[in-house]
């Protein structure tokens, strides 16, 4: 199925415009605020990052203007590695406590991915990581991203959000904004993002990246509890 580009979807969606209003700033305001408000389908991706050494001699990685956060990583042997262990990402969102799911029994409290401070707004954001290439070698992070919003200029351009009829919804929050009906813009919003979640649910196809799965054979989920046995068969975990 064609990806929906600017233009097509002002065609589609155009009774939903307001008068006098131009379509792609309307779908630009959409398409942000249900990025900014969800994980919909196709807003992940997986990312392999090459792990750089700062002067500290401490390993870091750099996001590119692409994401805007990091929703999960494992650290790889290799840049082909398909798996590796989970790791714990460090901000006022995502935390993870010691000893469980990402940590490491009985391992250091900092362990994990940890955003740097920037020293200017412009500054491209920086992750710390648990590891460091040596001398003559490269170390890989393989990072479930976030997709940051690009603004829609040109009418080739891929919507973010491939879901006509939460775009068209969020058309209907925004013409309620206009009139000061606050209440039912909010309704409006709400359900425009579950008509993403349960897009998300229902999606099987090739391009599904709104729901990352792995298949737990080591039964990562239970470290740092005191369980040391096997399970029979596996457990399907979602991130």
């Amino acid at each position: 199925m064609p990806l929906l580009k600017l233009s097509d979807s002002i065609n589609l969606l155009t009774n939903s415009f307001g008068a006098n209003l131009d379509p792609a700033t309307e779908l630009n305001f959409v398409c942000q605020k249900l990025l900014d408000s969800c994980d919909p389908p196709g807003s992940l991706e997986r990312v392999t990052f090459v792990v750089t050494a700062d002067s500290n001699g401490e390993g870091f990685i750099e996001l590119a203007d692409r994401y805007q956060a990091i929703r999960g990583a494992v650290e790889n042997p290799t840049s082909t590695s398909l798996c590796g262990l989970p790791l714990a990402i460090r901000n006022g969102w995502y935390e993870y406590t010691t000893g469980n799911l990402g940590m490491l029994k009985s391992s250091d409290p900092l362990r994990g991915i940890i955003p740097i401070t920037k020293d200017d707004p412009t500054d491209p954001v920086k992750y710390k990581v648990p590891a460091c290439p040596t001398a003559g070698s490269f170390t890989y992070f393989t990072c479930i991203c976030k997709l940051a919003f690009q603004l829609l200029e040109n009418d080739d351009d891929v919507l973010p959000i491939q879901n006509l009829n939460a775009l068209e919804t969020g058309l209907l929050a925004r013409a309620k904004k206009r009139v000061n009906d606050f209440a039912r813009e909010k309704e409006l919003w709400a359900q425009a993002i579950q008509e993403l979640n349960d897009q998300k649910d229902n999606y099987d196809g090739a391009q599904s990246q709104g729901k990352v799965q792995y298949e737990d054979d080591w039964e990562m989920s239970r470290l740092g509890s005191d369980y040391y046995g096997w399970g029979w068969g596996w457990s399907d975990g979602r991130y």
